[in-house]
């Protein structure tokens, strides 16, 4: 705990980060600063099995917040299309999107799913190549 008057000099991050990391931001345009939704994973697969799952959730509530569900749903099962389909659904699930002008809460939270099956894709491309 600080006291008054003390500040903050430095933050340290551990290392190693999470191996496999990602974000993915969805806006109608390319460069526009406000994402319809936001998701960054970082996530720790070692020999085929999700160790380790941290998922943030931008766009989907009132304030960013973390996948609790979808990373408990992940942790301990194997990296692969089975456990991605079946997790999807879960990450649907989270937040609590609403309409607005940016996009349908239909929309946010079918990008959810869809965002963990696009980085499933890229893992798989890029140990194929």
């Amino acid at each position: 705990m600080r006291r008054p008057g003390e500040l903050i000099r430095a933050v340290r991050v551990p290392l190693p980060l999470s191996p496999l990391v990602a974000f993915h931001k969805i806006a109608k345009r390319r460069f526009d600063d406000i994402s319809s939704v936001a998701v960054a994973f970082a996530l720790d697969v070692q020999d085929g099995i999700v160790r380790r799952a941290r998922i943030g959730l931008g766009g989907v509530a009132a304030t960013p917040i973390r996948a609790l569900a979808t990373e408990a749903a992940l942790e301990g099962r194997p990296w692969t299309a089975r456990t991605v389909e079946a997790v999807a659904p879960v990450l649907r699930d989270e937040g609590t999107p609403m309409d607005d002008h940016r996009a349908s809460a239909a929309y946010r939270s079918a990008m959810l799913g869809q965002s963990l099956l696009k980085l499933y894709a890229r893992t798989t491309e890029a140990v194929s190549s």
